[in-house]
This record gives structure tokens, C-alpha cells and sequence, in this order.
């Protein structure tokens, strides 16, 4: 953590230096949120666990697209959450809980306006949900989101960003997933799993 404080530091310290520049290309964001939700239902029993919610935390790449009116930005998103699936004492288990860390890792795009107080944007992406099981079999599965927020600009190289998104996780038809020791804890009829992350960043710009 003190790594992390660290570098924000010495990022602020040079973006803030009296340079000529020119409009930013490329930007990166560290973000820090807290994500909520996340249900899943068995299909033979009709049990449904639940995620615990917590903070998550990543960081955002963005390169500007040149040909778009506007501000629009490519973008490669990483969000790491650790949670656990409750379990509710459930036999096959010797605990209530499963650890389980959900990293997202999307490529997708923004667009929004330029201003000088606050500019509002969309954001959408595609990727993968890569479930990180303790002492399990871990899961990847395709994911996309979708969100909206605002830039509020500091200084010409630093802005503040404050964005709501929601993740949904398609988990395959006829599936189990959750697995530790060739036992699972739930077995899939194809379904969504629904999550959202509200989080605000610290963008540098180049």
C-alpha cells in the first residue's frame, strides 16, 4: 500500500510540473470502489448463495481515438475483488464460506464530452470474469459491462473520475461451478451472474 501512495505521489508531482503539452493521449487510471451484488441459483435444489459485498480495486488503461468527435477513449479495465460465497452451513462444505477473489479484465470504450467542470461519459466493455477459488478449481467466463460517470478535471494532466458500472458473468448451461476437492456447489441451468461496482479514480494523463 505504501508503494501505491508512493507512486500516486511522484505521478502528481511530475504530471503537476509547468510543462508544454499538447491534448492528452493516453491516460492511466488507478481505481478504488465497492462492489455489490452477485447471486447464484442451483438448479436441482433451488438454493441460491450469495456474494459477499466489498471493496475492489484495478486500475484503467485509456488511448484517445483521434477520428471521434468529442472525447472518446479506448480502454483495458482490471478489477480485482476479494469476496466469499456464502455458503449458510451448507454439508458439503466445513464452512460457511468460500473465499473467492473476482477479477474482471475488459477491453472496451468511452465517450463523452470535453469541457472545463465536470464531463459526463458512457462506457461499455467485453472481456472475461476469472474466478479465483481458494483451494478450488478456478473459473474463467465471459463477461461484459456497462456504465456511466463524470471526469472532473484538477489540472491539465489530472482528473478525478467517478463512474458506476454493472458486470454481468454468462455462466454456461448445464454447468458446475465452485468446485473444491471434485465437489461443487452449485450446478448451472445457463444463467447471469449480476454484479456492480461504484468506484473513483485518479487519472493521469500524457
Amino acid at each position: 500500500m505504501m508503494r501505491f501512495v508512493c507512486f500516486l505521489l511522484l505521478m502528481i508531482a511530475v504530471l503537476s510540473s509547468p510543462v508544454d503539452v499538447q491534448a492528452a493521449d493516453f491516460e492511466v487510471t488507478p481505481i478504488l470502489g465497492y462492489t455489490f451484488g452477485g447471486s447464484v441459483k442451483d438448479s436441482e435444489t433451488d438454493d441460491s448463495f450469495d456474494f459477499d459485498d466489498s471493496v475492489s480495486y484495478g486500475v484503467i488503461l485509456g488511448l484517445r481515438d483521434e477520428s471521434k468527435k468529442g472525447s472518446a477513449f479506448y480502454e483495458i479495465l482490471y478489477s480485482h475483488q476479494p469476496t466469499y460465497l456464502k455458503v449458510d452451513d451448507k454439508a458439503l462444505f466445513d464452512k460457511d464460506h468460500l473465499d473467492v477473489d473476482i477479477n474482471f479484465f475488459h477491453f472496451g470504450g468511452r465517450f463523452g464530452t470535453d469541457g472545463e467542470m465536470v464531463n459526463p461519459y458512457v462506457v461499455a466493455g467485453v472481456g472475461v470474469t476469472y474466478f479465483d477459488v481458494k483451494g478450488g478449481d478456478s473459473e474463467t467466463k465471459f463477461s461484459f459491462s456497462i456504465g456511466g460517470g463524470v471526469n472532473v478535471p484538477l489540472s491539465e494532466r489530472i482528473s478525478l473520475r467517478f463512474e458506476g458500472r454493472g458486470f454481468g458473468t454468462v455462466l454456461d448451461n448445464d454447468s458446475s461451478v465452485f468446485c473444491v476437492d471434485n465437489q461443487c456447489l452449485v450446478d448451472i441451468d445457463g444463467d447471469v451472474l449480476w454484479q456492480y461496482t461504484g468506484f473513483t479514480g485518479l487519472v493521469f494523463s500524457f
